[in-house]
């Protein structure tokens, strides 16, 4: 990584406090400018992205200047680590490193700019039709992610025995103070309990993004129909089991439609024997345990908490075959 930056700004000491910079648009634009004066770049437009956990500018047309705070200093090596790895080796897009270094002891990366729109924003108001393909096309991106060497990729293993104990052991006090409802936070520990083996059961290591989200996608249409064309964010990339992967699309996506989730897993490499409840009980008890889990925000079925009494009902609503 290249020296330092010279530049000055507030300490920031908590995440609180980082969010309240986040707002501070002068500032966050002077150290996007003191990177592009560093690396001799020429002038350019800088739009703030006022989604994402790290600082982001388009920087004109053609490139990303992505700021991460020293807190994020894994993020930031995960991110140019899979990043640079990757390059190439897709069906889709991914962006291009160009540089990368820290300004002041937050870490960045100059990257390119892929072209397309955010599944996010068009989501709802894609056709069915059009979203079986997405679907589809999702499923063997991540099976294509997943056959890929590890080789190299040593220093983000997040040694998945280790990493899935420790969020078994904080599962049920995470859920409570996310306001998960009491009868489900009750159930939590002998649901997990009942399909600990295959929690633990990893015969290869995967590259995992965490991330198959559609704030994560890029999508590009083409005679009239949207296909995927970018994959970006690379934070939180890990190796471990290959299902945890397959965690974004269920609650971000399929939304407990059976013919998206279908099509999404055979396209995967699943074939109609395999997806069975225990498949389905796998699945749930991995979004409980996702890091990142907070299901209220997370699952996008509406009213779905007044449409289970139990977390089997739960099972059966996202994932049931």
């Amino acid at each position: 990584m290249n020296p330092s930056l010279d530049f000055t700004f507030p300490s920031i000491s908590s995440f609180d406090e980082y969010e309240k910079f986040k707002n501070k648009t002068e500032i966050l634009e002077s150290m996007a400018k003191e990177i592009i004066r560093h690396h001799q770049l020429t002038d350019g437009s800088l739009t703030l992205f006022s989604e994402g956990a790290n600082i982001v500018f388009a920087y004109g047309q053609q490139r990303v200047i992505k700021i991460f705070p020293p807190f994020h200093y894994e993020q930031f090596k995960s991110e140019l680590l899979v990043l640079q790895y990757l390059q190439g080796k897709l069906a889709v897009k991914t962006p291009v490193v160009e540089y990368n270094g820290d300004i002041a002891g937050w870490p960045y990366i100059v990257m390119s700019q892929l072209e397309g729109a955010l599944l996010e924003k068009l989501w709802e108001e894609i056709s069915h039709d059009n979203k079986m393909i997405i679907m589809s096309e999702l499923g063997s991106l991540i099976r294509e992610v997943h056959s890929l060497p590890t080789h190299g990729l040593e220093d983000i293993d997040c040694h998945w025995e280790e990493f899935i104990n420790k969020q078994i052991n904080q599962c049920v006090e995470r859920h409570r103070s996310l306001q998960l409802p009491e009868p489900l936070l009750q159930q939590i520990p002998y649901y997990l309990a009942s399909i600990k083996e295959l929690l633990f059961d990893i015969k290869k290591p995967v590259i995992l993004t965490g991330e198959y989200t559609p704030m994560n996608f890029l999508v590009k249409q083409v005679a009239g129909v949207w296909h995927i064309a970018g994959l970006i964010d690379f934070g939180d990339a890990m190796l471990g089991l290959p299902e945890y992967d397959l965690l974004g699309p269920g609650a971000f996506l399929i939304q407990g439609d059976k013919l998206l989730l279908k099509e999404f897993l055979t396209s995967y490499g699943y074939l109609p024997g395999s997806m069975t409840t225990q498949l389905s009980h796998q699945l749930t008890a991995l979004m409980l345990l996702h890091r990142y889990s907070n299901l209220n925000i997370q699952i996008r079925i509406e009213n779905w908490q007044n449409k289970v009494h139990s977390l089997k009902d739960f099972e059966d609503l996202v994932w049931g075959f």
